[in-house]
């Protein structure tokens, strides 16, 4: 008897646990507008991406957070003009030529956006003063199928700096593959002026068919709101459901995304 008892007691225990939940109030929340928009001296279009958020609780719910806007008033100001973005229904996104309204080095920028529902937000930026002119680029490996290209540059002196690293190859038809960075993302801090470093590692997918015919790298200087924003979003985890929450950056007021700006020096070699 001790023994069957001993057996059903974590069972009668859990069964004892067991309680009927209703009526559970779900946290409610209101769609909000998301904007993102990445502006730099050396792009020849001001673009911005407006949609609405899809809140996951509620009935209105579905499984896409896609909802474009297309009807709002959008415009960007440097303090002395101002310019309206109209919508363009081709890319989906509100657009102008740089060369219409230019964005300058140094420069802070504003932008508001209004809609017919009343909605309305702002959110500034400021673009990186200096951007580099050069830097080194060391084959480390180009014969195995693994890519390894060695990345350094000079930091500007004399100003918080932040950098973001990228590249790609490109095959013989055209394919270009992505190059994974060592430190995508990096600050001056205790470096300024000094050497800044970092490793692109990537693979040709094809290599029987397919050689490896150029190398392409990006060094962006990016602004503070662009540095919090992009770490923010490389800390996220969302396939680890034991992660602590990680929230993104946004210096949106009113709403949620982006608004910031960044100086690009793009190299392609040989």
């Amino acid at each position: 008897m001790r023994i069957i008892l001993h057996v059903l007691w974590p069972v009668l225990v859990l069964i004892s646990c067991q309680k009927e939940v209703t009526n559970i109030k779900l946290p409610s929340s209101t769609p909000k507008l998301v904007i993102g928009c990445f502006i730099s001296p050396q792009d020849s279009l001001l673009s911005l991406t407006l949609t609405r958020s899809n809140p996951i609780f509620g009935a209105g719910h579905t499984n896409s957070n896609n909802q474009p806007i297309t009807d709002a008033s959008v415009s960007v100001s440097n303090g002395t003009n101002s310019v309206i973005l109209p919508y363009n229904s081709k890319v989906q996104q509100y657009a102008i030529e740089t060369s219409t309204f230019p964005v300058t080095s140094g420069q802070s920028y504003s932008l508001t956006i209004s809609t017919p529902e009343g909605e309305n937000i702002f959110a500034s930026c400021t673009v990186p003063a200096l951007n580099l002119l050069t830097l080194d680029i060391d084959f480390i490996d180009t014969v195995s199928n693994t890519k390894m290209l060695n990345i350094k540059w000079k930091d500007i002196p004399g100003q918080i700096n932040y950098y973001r690293l990228f590249g790609r190859t490109v095959d013989s038809n055209g394919f270009m593959g992505y190059m994974d960075p060592d430190n995508p993302l990096q600050d001056d801090n205790g470096k300024d002026g000094g050497e800044m470093s970092s490793r692109l590692i990537g693979e040709n997918f094809d290599p029987d068919n397919n050689q490896i015919v150029a190398y392409e790298v990006y060094l962006l200087t990016i602004g503070a709101e662009y540095y919090k924003y992009q770490k923010s979003i490389d800390s996220y985890t969302d396939n680890d459901p034991f992660s602590e929450p990680s929230p993104i950056y946004t210096n949106i007021h009113g709403g949620l995304g982006i608004f910031a700006a960044y100086q690009q020096l793009y190299i392609r070699k040989p």
